[in-house]
């Protein structure tokens, strides 16, 4: 390849940026009223409403007039986006809504294997492809001052095992969605999109506390699914 195909592919293609790009986490119902919502409003199609986020704090108390509104609208909400969106957003003890995508600091788009096993007629070995084999996903957040992401995702891991009553949930009411979109530079097109369906969290990271000067407050979170794909 020269130089001229060289400039070529990269004014066509571009390059990919690794600061360009957004997480949207779609919580399983049961969390609050919201949850609830968006869960009814998932089910009537493939959509991804936007709404503004000085709205969201009154949002769980219209959550029962949501539906109309959505049926007058006939399931079409504006887009736009510089503005969260309504799957991404997280309530905390108070009831108090805040935007979750807004503090990821660190997404991935994580790694896949072939899991293999062993095939031998006659000669050599055979490494046979079975199946994929997806590694954790692993998200960074920053922290409120209440660290409210923090008791949203234990409140989340409470749903999978309820710690009072020492009881399991079953795998539905625990599963949530989450999704990675990729931008170009200049955040007018979406470029990828990647879905991870069923996903949880399974482990809540250690936030360490110091007395010296000390730097923001990370939330690292580890999540199963299980699996994942490309939509764009």
């Amino acid at each position: 390849m020269n130089i001229g195909e060289m400039k070529s592919k990269l004014t066509t293609q571009g390059i990919a940026r690794d600061n360009r790009w957004l997480c949207r986490i779609y919580p399983p119902p049961g969390l609050s009223n919201t949850n609830k919502t968006i869960s009814n409003l998932i089910s009537r199609g493939p959509l991804k409403v936007n709404v503004n986020l000085p709205g969201l704090d009154n949002l769980d108390a219209a959550a029962g007039q949501i539906n109309q509104v959505l049926d007058v609208a006939n399931g079409v909400i504006g887009t736009n986006l510089q503005l969260p969106t309504i799957g991404a957003v997280l309530s905390n003890l108070n009831g108090t809504l805040n935007s979750i995508n807004l503090f990821c600091a660190n997404a991935q788009i994580p790694g896949r294997d072939i899991f293999s096993t062993e095939y031998r007629d006659y000669g050599e070995p055979r490494q046979i492809g079975i199946r994929h084999q997806h590694s954790d996903l692993t998200l960074v957040y920053y922290s409120s001052e209440d660290l409210r992401e923090r008791a949203f995702f234990e409140n989340w891991q409470d749903l999978i095992f309820n710690p009072k009553a020492k009881q399991h949930a079953y795998y539905k009411e625990y599963a949530g969605r989450m999704e990675v979109s990729k931008y170009d530079q200049s955040w007018s097109k979406e470029t990828a999109e990647y879905r991870f369906n069923e996903v949880y969290p399974t482990n809540v990271g250690v936030q360490e506390l110091q007395s010296d000067q000390g730097d923001l407050l990370r939330l690292t979170m580890t999540f199963k699914y299980y699996n994942y794909e490309r939509l764009k």
